[in-house]
């Protein structure tokens, strides 16, 4: 028989306890759906499924810990370590927890990215969607310097405004980049409308929950992750179009994936004529949809980076070895994963061809793209 947690006065049990155990147990099984198909599995991922839920998990119980927070600021959701959900090497992410409040103000300057945007998010659900809000720089009104002012209110209020209510749980800014070297990213904050009180501390109660909600949505990111790397890699090497990418998707983008698997000394030849549209990009991810080393490996390409052909085609090459060709994709030595393009504010999205050929073929087309593209 279990006995009960300890109590701090002999006769209520410390919730905070019993919720540190339910995570604990939750995690192990989170964990079983890493460990428990690791035959066949290369141990490269295995390793990263554990980091994957590490990731999930300081991001996430650190979101639970503001939910009752009466000051929300944005924090980085992604850094070039703690990645998840097909994070894309070319976009920040600003998170701010909503739900301690019901009115908030977003006020910043628009900076010259090539785009930025402000996305209400509701809790996920048990089919790992939520439902969204979204407000881009398309529809957002700026002065002459750039600056502007967002209003996340239940009710609609004139100007820039965003429905937050209580369903709500965090508002995500985004800005993409084709070259951060010569982009000047906006500057923003966030604050309370109403009249804010100094934030309670994290009690027994407050820990537990944030500990329970935390531990649901581990599981329920593992769960879905492995799902999807079992469904494509039924289908490797052809690309197919998503109608939606992760919890945290953008409805500005359009998502074409790919799952590719390739032996030693092979190659994934991809071309495509990206579409009209204010960014694309291509990048490798891991299993687990974290995406690969691009602070010290090209794992990634944009418009303004990749080198496309007179007729504005690209030809993108996946390996393990630099093949000496335009537009290589290091694959970091993952010998599987995911391919992923994303065609954002497109006038239509377009479907790129696959070829798995040896690395040897690949002389044929040294030198069949020609110059750098400009971003479409």
């Amino acid at each position: 028989m279990t006995e009960p947690p300890p109590t701090t006065d002999g006769s209520r049990p410390i919730e905070s306890i019993a919720a540190w155990r339910e995570l604990l147990d939750t995690l192990a099984e989170a964990g079983e759906m890493v460990a428990g198909p690791a035959d066949g599995m290369p141990a490269i991922d295995v390793a990263e499924g554990f980091g994957y839920l590490l990731n999930v998990l300081t991001d996430q119980f650190e979101r639970a810990s503001l939910r009752r927070s009466r000051h929300p600021v944005f924090l980085p959701g992604i850094t070039p370590v703690r990645k998840f959900f097909f994070d894309n090497p070319d976009t920040d992410y600003d998170i701010a927890v909503l739900g301690g409040a019901s009115r908030y103000r977003i006020r910043g300057n628009r900076g010259t990215s090539a785009y930025l945007a402000f996305c209400v998010y509701s809790a996920m659900g048990r089919d790992g969607t939520t439902r969204l809000v979204n407000l881009s720089d398309r529809d957002i009104r700026f002065s002459p310097g750039g600056d502007f002012e967002v209003i996340l209110s239940p009710e609609e209020v004139p100007g820039d405004w965003l429905r937050a209510d209580a369903g709500s749980r965090a508002v995500i800014a985004r800005q993409y980049f084709l070259d951060r070297d010569a982009e000047v990213p906006a500057r923003y904050r966030i604050e309370a409308l109403d009249e804010p009180a100094p934030d309670p501390p994290l009690d027994d109660h407050g820990f537990a929950r944030a500990a329970r909600t935390t531990a649901r949505f581990v599981k329920a990111a593992a769960s879905l992750a492995a799902q999807r790397a079992d469904g494509m890699s039924a289908t490797p090497n052809r690309f197919v179009a998503t109608g939606e990418h992760g919890p945290y998707r953008t409805p500005d983008n359009d998502y074409v994936v790919c799952w590719y698997s390739l032996d030693e000394g092979e190659a994934l030849v991809i071309d495509v004529r990206p579409p009209e549209c204010r960014y694309w990009g291509v990048h490798l991810a891991n299993r687990w949809g974290q995406s690969l080393d691009h602070r010290t490996r090209r794992t990634s390409l944009n418009a303004r980076t990749a080198a496309s052909g007179p007729e504005g085609n690209v030809r993108v090459v996946v390996s393990g070895t630099d093949p000496g060709v335009p537009n290589w994709l290091d694959t970091a030595g993952h010998s599987e994963g995911w391919v992923l393009f994303r065609w954002l504010l497109a006038d239509a999205p377009v479907m790129p061809t696959a070829e798995r050929v040896g690395l040897a073929a690949l002389r044929d087309v040294r030198g069949a793209v020609q110059h750098t593209g400009s971003a479409g």
